[in-house]
């Protein structure tokens, strides 16, 4: 052997040697009081939720799972210790299609899908700013996990997966769906994409509405006929009863060129006026601003393509109603010396009647009031023009072939109305207090399902386009009908002077002060697909002038 090669050896050997040394004297034998003792921070934990009640209490441990109770199984969660970020851009996610679901329905189906950083700010407007550009911000994972849900878990013979979910301990960063806020009044989408059916559990904060009513006509159609009593003082008081008459209402009235006094000329100067410059009938209400705030909600459900949100009692201002703002016919129970009805105006004759008069100051005794009205308020919106969702907390994307409530998960909760307090309460509560307003927890149903822990906040919702008002006016017109019924307290009396002028073919002005509708009284409004403003409008998380990438 050469001289060389034992050098190596020897070296070899004497450094084996020390090694050993030293790793036999840092490793110690430990027992298991002392493993348990030891604390440390590991890459990956692993943890175990028993199963439990229905009430919420510890269950026997069986974890057999039933339709009645969604508590009853075991979790066995594998976590990563961690934070992660992440920046991604989904052409489109379809999960749980065809199936049970049927041809060409998905559980989720979400086209155009970005997740991003949060925000920066927010414009005057409402359109999220990322100061140094969405595409260089990530979402911010912290602790994610994939956890399953086992069903008989103490049992080697019985147990079986129920269920799994990808989710993580928080969540900060922004969602978005859709590259466009606009609005296809024939798909009633959008046509930059965006949610086409969501299955999951949102909450939605409270959110403010500011909208407004179209300008409307009221008083030409049966559905918006109003029924009265007048009392005509002739020589006695004659009794009678009076209805608007929309087939005397369908024509229109020519300027008839006469001096202001004459009954023609102020009968055409006080209706509205066409293109033609001609008079038509109908009473113009004009535009309300509709301003009240949605509740805190829960959105749950299956395959859901649209948003429902619903509040009670929606005040409306009062609506003034002065001469100038229409007149219609209303026709005689019985004719009356040959006078088969008059046209009849809301206001006094003079310039304290008109309607700008009346909005600009009450005037009870010259103008008329609609009071007291109040609305039942349902949006119906179709997710795909639900863009931006910011996150700021946990969520979870799982599947499931039964019900069950994943741990930590949202719990059932109400609303107080009043105090905007909002109260946990168990998932089979009983509401009794009609000021509060109960929401269901979360509950994942079978099949893929989404849920963000904590509320998102839309932001103000305010509707691009007007809301029609069609659906309304019927229900103003029975609340009128009801108000003027209530004899004599609310009868509409003819001086003599003023029946001897009737027969001469004059209007009748007449304010009818506050026409107070009943506490009771409710008229439902429905604002279905309204194109939101710029608080949804979606911002491109790519590199350059691209839309979606």
């Amino acid at each position: 052997m050469k001289k060389g090669m034992k050098k190596t050896l020897l070296a070899s050997c004497l450094l084996s040697i020390n090694t050993a040394g030293v790793f036999a004297n840092g490793l110690v034998s430990m027992s298991d009081d002392e493993l348990s003792a030891t604390q440390g921070q590991a890459l990956i934990s692993m943890a175990y939720t028993a199963p439990k009640n229905i009430d919420g209490s510890a269950g026997d441990g069986s974890g057999a799972g039933s339709t009645s109770n969604y508590l009853n199984y075991g979790y066995y969660k594998l976590g990563l210790e961690a934070k992660m970020e992440l920046n991604t851009n989904i052409r489109s996610l379809q999960l749980g299609c065809g199936g049970i679901n049927g041809t060409g329905q998905c559980d989720i189906d979400i086209e155009n899908l970005s997740l991003s950083g949060p925000a920066d700010s927010v414009a005057a407007d409402g359109t999220p700013i990322w100061t140094k550009g969405r595409a260089n911000t990530s979402a911010l994972l912290t602790n994610p996990f994939i956890e399953f849900a086992i069903k008989n878990p103490t049992s080697a013979a019985l147990r079986e997966v129920a269920g799994f979910r990808l989710s993580a301990e928080d969540i900060l960063g922004h969602l978005s769906a859709g590259t466009l806020n606009d609005y296809n009044s024939t798909t009633q989408k959008s046509t930059g994409g965006g949610i086409n059916t969501f299955s999951g559990y949102i909450q939605v904060a409270p959110t403010p509405v500011d909208a407004k009513t179209n300008p409307s006509i009221f008083g030409t159609r049966y559905d918006e006929q109003i029924f009265a009593n007048v009392r005509i003082n002739t020589l006695l008081w004659n009794n009678r009863s009076v209805f608007s008459s929309p087939s005397q209402m369908t024509g229109v009235v020519n300027n008839p060129n006469k001096a202001s006094s004459n009954n023609d000329q102020k009968i055409y100067d006080n209706l509205r006026k066409n293109s033609s410059n001609q008079g038509i009938y109908g009473i113009l209400v004009p535009q309300q601003n509709v301003s009240f705030e949605f509740p805190q909600t829960a959105v749950t459900g299956n395959r859901m393509s649209q948003l429902n949100l619903v509040v009670n009692d929606v005040p409306i201002d009062p609506i003034a109603i002065g001469r100038d703002s229409g007149g219609i016919f209303m026709a005689l129970d019985q004719s009356l010396l040959g006078v088969p009805g008059v046209v009849f105006f809301m206001g006094a004759d003079g310039a304290g009647g008109s309607q700008a008069s009346c909005a600009a100051a009450k005037n009870t005794a010259n103008c008329s009031y609609i009071t007291n009205l109040k609305v039942n308020a349902t949006v119906k919106e179709n997710f795909n023009l639900v863009h931006n969702l910011p996150i700021s907390s946990g969520g979870y994307l799982s599947l499931q072939k039964e019900a069950l409530r994943w741990p930590g998960s949202s719990s059932a909760f109400t609303y107080n109305r009043t105090t905007k307090a909002i109260t946990n309460v168990a998932d089979n509560y009983s509401n009794t207090d009609s000021n509060l307003v109960f929401n269901k927890g979360d509950i994942a149903q079978p099949g893929w399902w989404l849920s963000f822990k904590d509320p998102l906040d839309f932001g103000k919702l305010v509707p691009t386009n007007n809301i029609p008002m069609d659906d309304v006016l019927p229900q103003i017109a029975t609340y009128i009908t009801n108000y003027l019924s209530d004899t004599p307290n609310n009868n509409i009396d003819i001086s003599l002077g003023t029946a001897v002028t009737l027969l001469f073919g004059a209007p009748v002005f007449r304010g009818l002060g506050d026409i107070k509708l009943a506490d009771s009284s409710r008229a439902v409004m429905v604002m279905e697909n309204l194109q939101l403003n710029n608080y949804q409008q979606p911002v491109s998380n790519c590199f350059g002038n691209l839309k979606f990438c």
